[in-house]
């Protein structure tokens, strides 16, 4: 089995808070770090703690955040040239839990980073749903 990584990046507490929500539906969630960008950090601060979670955490990663063109997604960004995970913006309850469970019985060589971070994107298309619309279409 893989020791796959998650690593979500998020303004405020909502990484943490996404996890544990996810937590209801998984239970508890092995090898999933949370980086929140709190009000009181500057940039360099979050870039250093940033950096040290990625130094101490082992392929393969994914790191998820929530805004594009945010501070945690461009921290994460700017660091993958040094350490070479991919980044997801636009992290949802759905997406975390799909990329969790779909990596929980995959052994080293059933690991492909790049379809992860392909279905993620998938993910989050599907769960946005106008559900009105959607319960029109269904009568």
């Amino acid at each position: 089995m893989a020791k796959f990584n998650i690593v979500i990046a998020t303004h405020g507490r909502f990484g943490e808070e996404l996890v544990k929500s996810a937590e209801m539906i998984t239970g508890k969630m092995e090898n999933v770090q949370v980086l929140s960008l709190l009000p009181t950090m500057s940039f360099e601060d979050f870039m250093k703690q940033a950096d040290e979670i990625l130094a101490n955490t082992e392929q393969p990663m994914i790191v998820l955040t929530d805004l594009f063109g945010g501070t945690p997604c461009n921290v994460f960004t700017a660091l993958s040239r040094k350490y070479h995970h991919d980044v997801v913006s636009g992290v949802n309850l759905s997406m975390l839990i799909d990329l969790y469970v779909s990596t929980l019985n995959m052994d080293d060589s059933e690991v492909n980073v790049d379809e992860l971070a392909e279905n993620c994107i998938a993910t989050l298309k599907e769960s946005g749903v106008h559900t009105n619309k959607r319960l029109d279409t269904e009568e």
